[in-house]
């Protein structure tokens, strides 16, 4: 029985010219090692620049590479961007301020570089916190924490009994994720499920990589009591 379906899987592996290695780990469950990621056809996903991930209640932290990075870029001194940007620092215990870990200032509930138009002021120096969501560890973790960090516009009506929902501070969510299109009907008032915009397919080998990323710069993080509490990736 396993020869026939070694056989059988590494014929159609063949005739759709993947990899016999990939194939076979299909058929492994997923709480056994080796099996292939849930998200291995890829996710939908394509930002839809709201900038709310930029005003979920949190917090966003530089690792010292970024600060010197940002602060080229802004073409500040140390000091200066302290004093501009930064609510909260982290020392190394021998006192080295370059290796510091910096905490953003928020303004008017957002963070500080979220300009009036919803673009980052500093988009292709942004965090890794930030180029990474959403795809942290923690929201690849199954298909139901993908499903759960979803929303819908503001301004699309969910049914109440549904599982959809709408983005808050407190919560977060993502209305870049693309879970499935249905659309209902209510009392003569059409009901979306789900955001209907164009949605991008994502390729695992994208999602690894910045889940990785992701899981890299938070172990790197220095305290612990702050990864488990104001923030996760």
């Amino acid at each position: 029985m396993i020869l026939l379906l070694l056989t059988t899987i590494q014929a159609d592996a063949l005739a759709n010219n993947k990899p016999f290695i990939r194939k076979l780990r299909r058929v492994i469950p997923d709480s056994l090692p080796f099996s292939l990621p849930w998200y291995e056809d890829g996710l939908n996903f394509s930002c839809t620049a709201c900038g709310k991930c930029c005003k979920v209640d949190g917090d966003v932290w530089l690792a010292p590479e970024e600060v010197s990075q940002i602060t080229q870029h802004l073409d500040l001194n140390i000091s200066e961007f302290r004093s501009e940007y930064i609510k909260a620092e982290i020392l190394p215990t021998d006192g080295n301020e370059g290796e510091s870990w910096m905490c953003l200032k928020r303004d008017e509930g957002a963070c500080i570089f979220l300009g009036g138009d919803n673009m980052c002021k500093i988009y292709d120096y942004r965090p890794i916190q930030c180029l990474t969501y959403p795809f942290w560890p923690s929201l690849l973790s199954d298909a139901e924490a993908w499903r759960d960090e979803s929303v819908v516009p503001d301004d699309v009506t969910i049914d109440d009994e549904g599982s959809e929902r709408h983005w808050s501070p407190e919560l977060g969510g993502c209305e870049g994720i693309i879970i499935a299109t249905t659309n209902k009907t209510k009392e003569g008032e059409n009901v979306v499920s789900v955001a209907e915009h164009e949605s991008t397919l994502v390729p695992r080998q994208e999602i690894t990589a910045k889940m990785r990323q992701a899981k890299r710069q938070w172990r790197k993080f220095p305290v612990d009591e702050i990864k488990q509490s104001t923030w996760y990736l």
